[in-house]
């Protein structure tokens, strides 16, 4: 089975965005290669959304054993999509040739890109009303809080996050990147709360900066720490 030339294998990359307990996220998903031929695309990323390997595997005299290997690297990782349901659904493809405990543990991982945006939305908002209940503590004016990026509106996360333009060697190398950049740049709008709140000593007792939204994160250790099992 021939693998795209740009396939590269993630473990040999250097590690990015190392976050404690977490192997990271992978993308999976189905579409056209450069040929025209149904093919499957597999990303994987780091903590923070960074690509650490990618490879798009053609499903036509699919190599079995290559395509266990590469998905062996997604184990202990959660796979992401805009819906729990599209995270996963690239396994239907494949799932035949797969253990069927593999399988059973990548569709229990999976994650949406929305939920990680609605729970920052939910920290933003607390941390707006810390910094009400404060002014009204002290008798100088406090500023509200400012984020460098604004959160999408429920419901118009794909159009908001993806990206503008992506080069891609084919369809479904292009579809894989589009929910990377989403991802990616969900992470950075988590971030830029965090900045923005620890720049004010007030807002630090809510907590030490968390390099991910407190539930997203449990759910990267928890696929991490049953990676072995």
């Amino acid at each position: 089975m021939a693998v795209t030339p740009a396939s590269q294998d993630a473990e040999s990359s250097p590690a990015l965005d190392y976050v404690p307990g977490v192997r990271g996220h992978a993308v999976l998903v189905t579409g056209r290669d450069a040929a025209g031929e149904d093919a499957l695309a597999v990303w994987i990323l780091g903590a923070f959304g960074t690509a650490t390997g990618a490879w798009v595997l053609p499903l036509a005299g699919l190599d079995e054993s290559r395509l266990l290997s590469v998905l062996s690297m997604v184990r202990g990782r959660c796979l992401v999509g805009w819906s729990e349901v599209t995270a996963t659904e690239a396994l239907d493809k494949v799932e035949g040739t797969l253990p069927p405990a593999l399988v059973v543990r990548l569709r229990a991982g999976s994650l949406a890109i929305p939920d990680l945006v609605a729970e920052t939305r939910e920290h933003r908002a607390r941390h707006a009303a810390e910094v009400t209940a404060y002014s009204a503590t002290v008798n100088s004016k406090i500023a509200p809080l400012k984020w460098a990026g604004r959160l999408p509106e429920q419901g118009d996360e794909v159009s908001a996050l993806s990206p503008r333009h992506v080069s891609a060697a084919s369809p479904v190398a292009g579809a894989a990147l589009t929910v990377a950049g989403a991802l990616s740049r969900a992470i950075e709008l988590w971030q830029e709360t965090e900045e923005a709140r620890y720049r004010r000593p007030y807002l630090r007792s809510l907590g030490e900066r968390q390099p991910l939204p407190p539930r997203w994160l449990a759910h990267l250790r928890a696929a991490e720490s049953e990676r072995e099992g």
